[in-house]
């Protein structure tokens, strides 16, 4: 089906925003290739919700619309383009005046990030198995609705507004509403055709080094952190614990086969934190579950209910709802083995038993030999965030222990649900300061690595489709 004309991604004025840093020049080298994730999809999935007074604008007058590309079978307008300097100048950026050969160097940039982001939406638009969840783009503009509502004094002031831009309040919704499903379907496009699986790429010492330079000046100081390594043992069921338990989640997946309502069991009987969503896990892809889970979830069609499967986390059945090439959605119970109060002891003395040789033993040697669960044998945690991220038990030895030191044995639940004990050692204490590359390298190898990929993706689309550029 052919796509119509792309409406305007944003309203004809962009709000006027206090930018959180001072205004700053616009590197016209940093729009291509990375600029594409970090702005063109941006604007698709953020649209601006107000109109600015006063603003820096093209001159009134001087501004005659017309078509500057072709691509397949729509058209960027010049007022797209210009629209998009309005966006920078309104998020503080030092914008070229028009005219000048900055500004024809800025709007070339432009125009080419327009065209890939209308390439991309026209592929989105093809692929009839992408569907977006109507009541997500609801629940999205009615945030921005009221964004756009709480900048003015009352809804006429809005409307008047809204009147000086040729607008009414149902037509600017409506718009609002087309940018934001564009940006999720091409979010959503973006995430199946250009995950680490789909396009391979590759990144040069020279690539990381270079965007870590660009990005020092805006880095935030490296907050002082400590670094741990742990020994847990959690608290195991008995083998009559984890039959019983099997049982019962057969008995359930009976009852799921025979017509009833998966997520409503899921509510009733699961013991994992998803419960309360009748075991809802969302989209996923490899990587995001233990390997046995995923691969009962892979091995199913549509509507498809596993046999019961064990994990470390206990006994499962799914119910995979949807597949979309390399993603899955699905819904999952999960029934936990009860330990009793004897493991519960065992485990205890184990634990105290370690902790004591941990004091004069080698501990790593100690973790690779006693260390029995999913949770990681080491990490290194901010200070300010050791209250957030950890239970509430490791935030003493972590704030106040010593390089060297030993502690435990800790009490807590892994968030696997299961009781468990740890002793832990610290390993180092750092001060805040810059970071270095190598605290920094994995960042913007992510980063780098997913902008690489939609850029290949991207200029492998626009080689496959009928572009013509008139000129800004």
């Amino acid at each position: 089906m052919p796509l119509p004309h792309a409406p305007r991604l944003s309203p004809p004025h962009a709000p006027r925003l206090s930018p959180p840093h001072a205004s700053r020049p616009l590197d016209v080298r940093a729009l291509r290739p990375g600029w594409l994730l970090a702005a063109a999809l941006f604007a698709l999935a953020t649209p601006f919700t107000a109109f600015a007074q006063e603003q820096e604008t093209e001159p009134e007058g001087e501004l005659v619309d017309r078509v500057v590309a072709i691509v397949g079978d729509s058209a960027v307008l010049l007022s797209q383009v210009v629209q998009r300097e309005n966006n920078q100048r309104a998020l503080g950026v030092q914008v070229p005046a028009p005219g000048t050969p900055e500004s024809e160097e800025l709007r070339s940039a432009i125009l080419e990030s327009l065209i890939d982001e209308m390439v991309l939406l026209q592929a989105a638009a093809r692929d009839t198995l992408l569907t977006i969840d109507d009541q997500q783009v609801d629940d999205s503009l009615q945030q921005h609705m009221a964004g756009v509502e709480a900048q003015y004094v009352d809804r006429a002031a809005l409307n008047e507004a809204l009147r000086q831009e040729g607008l009414t309040l149902q037509s600017y919704r409506e718009m609002l509403r087309s940018q934001i499903a564009q940006g999720m379907l091409i979010r959503l496009y973006v995430r199946t055709r250009t995950g680490e699986g789909e396009v391979a790429v590759e990144l040069t010492d020279e690539e990381l080094r270079a965007a870590f330079e660009a990005d020092r000046e805006f880095l935030q100081e490296r907050p002082a952190s400590v670094t741990f390594d742990q020994i847990v043992l959690e608290v195991k069921a008995t083998d009559s614990a984890k039959t019983e338990a099997k049982v019962q989640l057969e008995g359930i997946r009976e009852r799921a086969l025979a017509g009833e309502d998966f997520a409503e069991l899921a509510r009733t009987y699961s013991h994992d934190g998803s419960a309360q969503m009748g075991g809802d896990l969302g989209w996923f892809r490899r990587g995001s579950w233990v390997k046995e889970f995923e691969d009962a979830a892979f091995a199913l069609l549509e509507g498809g209910i596993s046999d019961v499967l064990e994990t470390d986390y206990g006994f499962h059945i799914i119910q995979v709802e949807r597949i979309r090439y390399s993603e899955r959605k699905a819904r999952h119970i999960l029934i936990r083995p009860a330990a009793g109060t004897a493991e519960r002891i065992r485990a205890r003395e184990l634990a105290t038993q370690l902790a004591e040789r941990a004091k004069t033993e080698d501990f790593r040697a100690l973790v690779d030999e006693y260390h029995d669960s999913l949770e990681p044998d080491s990490g290194t945690v901010a200070e300010r965030l050791i209250a957030e991220r950890l239970p509430a038990a490791y935030l003493a030895p972590l704030t106040t222990g010593q390089p060297g030191e030993t502690a435990g044995p800790i009490q807590f639940t892994t968030r696997g649900g299961l009781d468990a004990f740890a002793i832990i050692r610290i390993i180092e204490r750092t001060p805040a300061g810059e970071y270095t590359f190598e605290e920094y390298e994995p960042v913007l190898r992510q980063r780098l690595g997913e902008q690489k990929r939609v850029r290949t993706h991207v200029d492998d689309l626009r080689a496959r489709t009928y572009i013509e550029i008139k000129g800004t």
